[in-house]
């Protein structure tokens, strides 16, 4: 039998003879050359792939008169063909459209090597790696030209980002594409939005004026913060964790799964943190909701997100020694000279997010976003004369008496307050050029007023304010053959402020209004060097209007404020882009 397969084998040896074929792979469409192709000849253990230009060339011995060949790509339609020895082939295939979920691109995300913008973006891993109980700027901390701080000094309560030096008030800031800048002050009070990391699917920062075609305060760079809803699997996940200064975080989370079919999720959170703080008085307490719910069909997603924060914050601003400093135990004893602020605060933030594919080519995107808050800030306040605090509301008292009637009290300043908007948007992507139109309209209405104990009286209120808010922008990018991708946009922004306050006793009152009309233009190219590095450079303007303390105070009040003038920047940049082992680096 050993004797009968060792004469076979010579045989095939002897009479096969040595099969060469080679040829040129192109796209029919288009006649370019198909690199990496495979080329594979069936039942023979005989293959190679397409080089640069498209070519290839195959070797190996047969005693067959004819093969079947396979040419295969994952972007093109497979072609099989019969070939005989010495064959110089041309082979042309077809394009085909992979079947894979619709992803949707919004104009205000920045895309490695398409956008001309520095920018980074947190992934749904390196958030789990990172996060534990911090509030969001300390997690954004660890990317480039972004530092953050605490101010009880442990990560949570009260905490401040900056960008490239710029403070949060001047970078624009959103969840899920809806605004959470204060319309007033421009600060955003990540306080109130406590553990939105655990649903964050990607957090992306942008540096400079950046690629944020709608919203205001976007001089120092823009940060999204978007969380998922779908999951693959049904889970409920409960979690408990605790840490230095009294600090812990209690986390029970649901998600549906495929439990509701295959077009329909929810996921809901509820998290309890607390924290005692870094010294005396300095304690927070935050509690949070958040529920998502998703709808998707073959041409359209619907996403209703809310998330209710409330917090309740013991802020210390008397400094203490640096011997109480090294100690913990006196550190965390009572000062008796130091009074500690409290700050309360409910925050109730409501989106939809939908968006519509009409074709290939055609969508349109849409968010509808309403903001509700009310909350106050107080302190205890000792020997503090009638006339500072306007305790002589109905005027029984002449002003110098007021200036000697003194008392211990209990201040609080109150705010309620909500805005509601809406931004469409619409997207045309088609080849080598893409365009997007839209438009904001937000509506804020603000009420300030103070109380103090044993003097409540509903008279006190401060002021009432109210803002309107319009923007419009018209954003385009085209490539090149030539692997230069040109991208320019213009944006229009219209703001009407109004406050009214009345005349109570020896308080002035105000009846202020102002407009501010901006238009700011945007221009950038992106460069491709190769199939893994680009270059990019633009030019952006950015202006915004002044926040609502600057408007009060400013150096002369007129009935249309004079000298609260509006922010500018221009902003030049160059920068790069290269995948370093599968990673962007910019």
């Amino acid at each position: 039998m050993n004797r009968f397969i060792i004469i076979l084998l010579l045989a095939t040896m002897i009479f096969a003879k040595p099969w060469q074929i080679s040829g040129t792979i192109t796209d029919a469409e288009t006649n370019q050359p198909i690199v990496d192709c495979e080329i594979v000849v069936v039942n023979v253990n005989a293959g190679t792939i397409s080089n640069a230009d498209g070519k290839f060339e195959l070797l190996w011995n047969s005693d067959r008169t004819a093969h079947l060949v396979v040419f295969s790509h994952i972007s093109y339609g497979e072609v099989k063909q019969q070939i005989y020895n010495g064959d110089k082939l041309a082979i042309e295939m077809s394009a085909k459209t992979l079947n894979a979920p619709w992803i949707e691109v919004l104009a205000n995300r920045a895309i490695a090597g398409v956008t001309p913008v520095a920018f980074s973006t947190l992934t749904a891993d390196e958030i789990q790696n990172q996060y534990t109980i911090e509030d969001v700027p300390m997690i954004l901390a660890s990317e480039p030209g972004v530092f953050a701080y605490s101010e009880s000094g442990n990560g949570t309560g009260y905490s401040y980002v900056s960008i490239r030096g710029f403070d949060q008030s001047r970078i624009s800031v959103m969840m899920d594409n809806a605004p959470l800048n204060d319309n007033e002050s421009h600060q955003v009070y990540w306080v109130d939005h406590g553990d939105i990391l655990s649903d964050a699917k990607d957090v992306q920062i942008q540096r400079g004026v950046g690629n944020s075609l709608y919203g205001s305060a976007a001089f120092g760079g823009s940060i999204n913060i978007l969380t998922n809803i779908a999951s693959d699997e049904m889970e409920f996940v409960g979690s408990m964790g605790f840490g230095s200064f009294g600090t812990s975080k209690k986390r029970a989370k649901f998600s549906s799964g495929k439990l509701f079919g295959d077009n329909l999720s929810l996921t809901m959170r509820y998290t309890d943190l607390a924290s005692n703080g870094y010294r005396m008085d300095s304690e927070s307490q935050q509690n949070a909701f958040f529920a998502g719910l998703e709808h998707r069909t073959n041409f359209m997603t619907n996403q209703f997100r809310a998330l209710i924060g409330y917090e309740n914050s013991r802020l210390q601003w008397d400094g203490i020694s640096a011997e109480m400093l090294a100690d913990p135990i006196l550190r965390k004893s009572k000062m008796p000279w130091t009074e500690p602020f409290t700050d309360d605060f409910l925050q109730q933030i409501y989106s939809l997010n939908s968006f519509v594919r009409f074709s290939d080519e055609a969508s349109f995107h849409n968010v509808a976003y309403l903001v509700k808050g009310a909350g106050y800030y107080k302190v205890q306040k000792y020997g503090r004369d009638f006339y500072s605090y306007n305790l002589d509301f109905a005027g029984e008292f002449a002003d110098t008496v007021e200036l000697k009637m003194e008392t211990d009290l209990l201040r609080r300043k109150w705010i309620v307050n909500q805005y509601f908007g809406v931004v469409p948007t619409w997207t045309w992507n088609k080849s080598h050029l893409r365009i997007d139109v839209g438009s904001e309209f937000r509506m804020y209405s603000g009420n300030h007023f103070g109380e103090v104990s044993q003097f409540s009286d509903a008279n006190l209120s401060a002021h009432f304010g109210e803002k309107i808010s319009t923007s419009g922008f018209a954003h385009v990018s085209y490539r090149l053959p030539i692997g230069l991708r040109l991208i320019g946009d213009m944006q229009f922004q219209g703001h009407c402020w109004n406050l009214e306050q009345e005349k109570i006793g020896h308080a002035a009152g105000h009846s202020l209004s102002a407009d501010w009309d901006f238009i700011n233009p945007r221009f950038g190219f992106v460069y491709e060097i190769g199939d893994f590095a680009t270059v990019f450079g633009n030019y952006g303007r950015a202006q915004k209007e002044p926040a609502d303390n600057q408007i009060i105070e400013a150096d002369d009040v007129w009935s249309e404020p004079k000298e609260a003038a509006a922010e500018v920047i221009d902003n030049f940049e160059i920068g790069g882009n290269a995948q370093i082992f599968g990673a962007n680096v910019n």
